[in-house]
Formats: structure tokens, sequence, C-alpha cells
């Protein structure tokens, strides 16, 4: 999926409560390291906050145990537990990184991610 990529010229910190990062999907340890959330201002350059835009995607390795859930016909579900008990990333938390990393907002991956 395609999310908008934050302006480098006119964004600016947020101020959300960690409570409500809690509920985004962000870890303690995330907020402990003192994390920062942008959004958009609007400038001359962008008109709006956001300036182009960046991936938001899922890479999930095919180990052997995902593996054979698939050759034995396995669903979506299992496939996707499997992956979560080994470690593999969702593309909710790939979005979460991409807002850690301040490249896009957390509005615009509330609008990407969420169903």
């Amino acid at each position: 999926r395609l999310a908008r990529r934050l302006c480098g010229n006119c964004k600016e910190p947020l101020d959300i409560p960690p409570e409500a990062l809690l509920k985004e999907g962000f870890t303690r340890a995330d907020i402990d390291a003192g994390m920062s959330i942008y959004t958009g201002k609007g400038c001359t350059q962008c008109n709006g906050g956001y300036k182009g835009r960046v991936g938001i995607y899922q890479v999930m390795p095919v180990s052997e145990q995902i593996g054979r859930i698939i050759m034995e016909g396995g669903n979506v579900m299992q496939i996707a537990a499997q992956a979560k008990k080994e470690g593999v990333g969702d593309l909710r938390q790939s979005a979460l990184k991409k807002v850690k990393d301040g490249v896009t907002s957390l509005e615009e991956i509330n609008t990407v991610t969420i169903e």
C-alpha cells in the first residue's frame, strides 16, 4: 500500500499522550525511548503537509513451518499465526515503523492500515 510522505520542509512534532500511542500499537519501549511523532503543517513546497508517497509493505520469509502449512492447504489465519510466532511483523507494524522514523504521520497510516 502507499502512504503519503511527510514534507521534510514543514513537518513538525505532535504531542500525543503515551496512553494513546499504546492504543495505536506502539510499545512502551518506543515511548520510553523518546520517539517523536510528526504531522505535516503545510507549506508552499507541498501545499498540505505531504510530498510524495512511501510504500507500506510486509515481507514474510517462508520458513519450514510456514511452508508446511501452505503445502497442507492451511488458511491465511494459520499462516498469520505462525508468522507472528516467528516474529514476522505485519502491515500495521511496518507502518508504525514509518511513523517512528518520521517518514509519514499516524493519521496517514490509520487511513492506510485500518479497514
